[in-house]
């Protein structure tokens, strides 16, 4: 009721002034408002339509809303602890917007809110393939979520980062015991990946389990094409190998 009184005081001047043929430029300057809120009260056809557009804002809270409202309906209404666990998933208000919901949700005054959109799957393979110490905690929930959903992309998970820890901990004697596990998943692009992988074994295993690499040659090799693409059509192949000899 308060809030319809403060919204409605300003409309009505508003709608007055403009019904006496003044400009929404002199209506800013003679009631000291805003050019812009001027205009929107000009415009709306009624309080309710101002009111609409209060109440559906894009807040930060939004994407944990969902959260929320499930933590809800399961018996927990404690605001306090509400926030500190959208807190922990990311969440970077402050505590009043999750107090204010929560005391809506125990009105019984708002409809739940839509579920989380599904992620794209450029988005799960980018967290499938992050480390777990680096994934940021929103993006956590919504992975294991993701899991329990499809068994074939939990299959896809566990694989994969059993490989990436043998890249990072140098273990190619676990290759093996790797290649012979990937076929008891349905995952036909990863069973050919792994059949691959046996026709040079013993090369595939020392380049996970040395410490050497071919990182320095691939970089000179990004290094003399660029210097190339630097000269295209603009320098002969004489100071194309002066650059790429003397580095400068």
């Amino acid at each position: 009721m308060v809030v319809q009184q403060m919204r409605s005081a300003p409309r009505r001047e508003v709608q007055e002034l403009l019904a006496q043929g003044r400009s929404l430029r002199g209506i800013s300057r003679d009631l000291n408002l805003d050019y812009y809120a001027v205009r929107r009260y000009a415009r709306a056809a009624g309080l309710e339509e101002l009111l609409v557009a209060a109440t559906h804002r894009t807040t930060l809270l939004d994407a944990y809303k969902p959260y929320l409202y499930e933590r809800f309906s399961q018996g927990c209404h404690n605001a306090s602890l509400l926030f500190r666990e959208v807190r922990a998933q990311g969440y970077p208000g402050s505590a009043s917007p999750v107090d204010r919901y929560v005391r809506l949700l125990r009105k019984g005054s708002i409809a739940p809110p839509p579920p989380r959109p599904t992620p794209k799957p450029r988005k799960i393979t980018a967290w499938i393939m992050t480390h777990p110490d680096n994934l940021r905690p929103d993006h956590a929930p919504d992975l294991e979520q993701v899991r329990e959903a499809c068994p074939e992309l939990d299959a896809t998970f566990r694989h994969v980062r059993g490989f990436a820890t043998m890249m990072r901990d140098l273990r190619g004697d676990r290759l093996p015991a790797w290649i012979d596990a990937v076929p008891e998943a349905d995952l036909p692009h990863l069973h050919r990946f792994a059949h691959g992988l046996r026709y040079d074994l013993d090369a595939i295993i020392a380049g996970l389990s040395l410490p050497w690499n071919s990182g320095q040659a691939e970089g000179q090799n990004t290094r003399v094409k660029l210097v190339k693409r630097q000269g295209y059509g603009r320098a002969n192949f004489d100071l194309l190998r002066k650059r790429i000899l003397l580095r400068t």
